[in-house]
């Protein structure tokens, strides 16, 4: 196993980001197909999936960010994850 710098393990994690968006519009493009039965056992699921997409594209996008500007200057305490 190699070792990486913050910055490269970063693009790493941008990688990923970019596998989920693909897995999300394969999802979205899937529950588009359901028109007639939105309110379906198989939407339900599908509307599962997305929301899980969705947080694991925002964990993993935050933490790139973060990985990537580890060593920038910044104000105050450095904080992983931000909730507003």
């Amino acid at each position: 196993m190699s070792e990486k710098t913050l910055r490269e393990l970063g693009r790493e994690y941008d990688a990923a980001v970019l596998i989920l968006k693909e897995r999300i519009a394969a999802k979205r493009e899937e529950l588009h197909s359901l028109k007639d039965s939105v309110c379906s056992n198989e939407a339900y699921l599908l509307k599962s999936e997305l929301k899980i997409l969705y947080a694991e594209q925002r964990e993993a996008k935050e933490i790139a960010d973060y990985l990537k500007s580890y060593y920038e200057p910044h104000e105050g305490k450095r904080e992983l994850f931000t909730y507003k």
